[in-house]
């Protein structure tokens, strides 16, 4: 997600939002020289005074963050956990002897499993709520 947006329109807390494309928009007041992206709404919980082609700065909450940071770090280990303890039942069904090899392999397995789709889901456009308008600029 790009961090600043122009404001197109605004139904209460519900503001629709460009996004633009260039980092040299910080301090830049014109709107004509960025490229303008997609637009999506963004809710306005701080109830910052906007109007139209005003340019913003969007993000996700401090706490919504924190919870998918630690999110993302305990799944990996709750998963070896999990691999951990799930070789008996695997050698059981593909026929395989369990011993200290056997349970490392499967930890490695299931943390590296773990890892990439951490790093899949990251990469996706999948969100959870809507971004926030952080800052009016």
């Amino acid at each position: 997600m790009r961090d600043f947006a122009i404001v197109r329109s605004i139904d209460g807390q519900m503001v629709e939002v460009v996004s633009l494309i260039s980092d040299a928009c910080v301090t830049c007041t014109s709107i004509e020289c960025a490229k303008q992206g997609i637009s999506f709404h963004v809710i306005n919980k701080k109830n910052i005074p906007l109007k139209e082609n005003d340019i913003i700065r969007i993000g996700f909450s401090r706490t919504l963050k924190g919870i998918l940071g630690l999110i993302s770090l305990f799944f990996p280990i709750v998963s070896s956990v999990l691999g951990f303890l799930s070789t008996p039942f695997l050698a059981a069904r593909f026929d395989f002897t369990v011993n200290s090899s056997s349970q490392a392999c499967m930890v490695g397995i299931f943390f590296v499993a773990s890892c990439l789709i951490v790093f899949l889901v990251s990469r996706t456009d999948i969100h959870f709520s809507h971004p926030e308008v952080l800052q009016l600029m």
